[in-house]
């Protein structure tokens, strides 16, 4: 999964796949969190590198959302967030998560005229 979107979402794959690949890394979540904070980290310098809005890439990545990931109880996460967990977990980009389009509530609740 390429990062040329911004603002955008992925949704996992499988959570049951997600949950093999943390099992299999022998790590726990927070030792995984701390790593995907790393990942964004160089995420986020690669993006200054290119002129690109650093604000965009998230910093952080909590132990709470790598087990929510894992228990199926989050669906989505940013998109580069997704591209981080993935690089962690040593698993190629796209593997784990596919990227989505998420709408506006806005837009949904519009009334016509």
């Amino acid at each position: 999964m390429a990062h040329t979107s911004r603002d955008m979402w992925a949704e996992t794959i499988s959570s049951e796949m997600l949950f093999r690949h943390v099992r299999r890394s022998g790590r726990s979540y927070r030792e995984i969190a701390e790593d995907v904070e790393g990942e964004l980290t160089k995420i986020a310098r690669e993006e200054k590198r290119k002129r690109r809005d650093v604000d965009a890439v998230p910093r952080t990545c909590s132990h709470a959302l790598i087990g929510q990931l894992v228990r199926g109880q989050a669906k989505t996460v940013h998109e580069l967030r997704a591209v981080a967990i993935e690089r962690a977990l040593g698993v190629p980009d796209g593997d784990l998560f596919v990227p989505k389009m998420m709408r506006d509530a806005r837009i949904d609740n519009r009334q016509t005229a």
